[in-house]
């Protein structure tokens, strides 16, 4: 059974000022349920909809769970865990930077990105969405639970930062003429604006992705692009 009260409160971590004050989250579908299990995340709560013998779930109806979940169609289990205490983010590890991404769907699959890639770090400006909002979660598909997120001021943060420091732009260099090192930082920024002018100062390196032929297609957007580049690095990191 699930009261009221637990109810609203679940209903309340969908918004990031309730996150914040109760430093909580919401994971949703038995995967990425699994994968947060699996880590060192601790839970706080779980509810299901099927017996599972063994495990300290909550057991509720269906219909319960049609008005605790944050997804179209519920899954079969929602747990509530607990959002990790972070330390200073890395200053000279290959790590990612996200300057103002702003939507949960972009974010969360360039978290399943890096983890794909072996991008263990990802830096975030302030004002990036939320990586504990239920649609992030969602969308990284548990990579979420493998991936370190920080959220600082870009500016501070980079002006620490002693390896080079790539960011993307439409007049860079291509990404199959530059050689990446074993350690940098790559700059990524929101969906409409690119990099903002404050942080383009810190970079050292303009990088592009080529087109194949000409096309009235001025850029892709920021997951497509973050699967070709860190693709391209990859491959040179297993050549080398």
């Amino acid at each position: 059974m699930i009261t009221n009260s637990e109810l609203k409160y679940i209903k309340k971590l969908g918004r990031k000022k309730y996150r914040n004050r109760y430093s909580h989250f919401v994971v949703e579908g038995e995967k990425v349920f699994n994968d947060f299990i699996e880590s060192k995340i601790p839970k706080y709560k779980s509810y299901t909809t099927k017996d599972t013998k063994g495990q300290k779930n909550v057991l509720v109806t269906d219909n319960c769970m049609k008005r605790m979940t944050f997804l179209k169609n519920h899954s079969n289990i929602l747990g509530i865990f607990s959002i990790p205490k972070k330390n200073k983010p890395p200053l000279n590890e290959k790590t990612l930077v996200l300057d103002n991404v702003s939507d949960p769907g972009n974010l969360g699959s360039i978290i399943r990105l890096c983890d794909w890639f072996g991008f263990d770090n990802i830096v975030c400006s302030k004002k990036t969405v939320d990586c504990y909002n239920p649609k992030v979660v969602q969308s990284s598909m548990g990579s979420l639970a493998r991936v370190e997120i920080f959220y600082e001021d870009l500016k501070i943060y980079l002006s620490k930062v002693s390896i080079p420091i790539y960011g993307t732009f439409l007049d860079g260099e291509s990404i199959n003429k530059v050689t990446f090192p074993d350690k940098f930082v790559l700059i990524f920024g929101n969906e409409s604006n690119g990099i903002s002018k404050s942080i383009s100062k810190f970079i050292s390196h303009k990088v592009t992705i080529p087109k194949a032929r000409k096309s009235v297609i001025d850029s892709l957007n920021i997951t497509s692009a973050s699967a070709i580049i860190m693709n391209e690095i990859s491959n040179q990191l297993f050549k080398s």
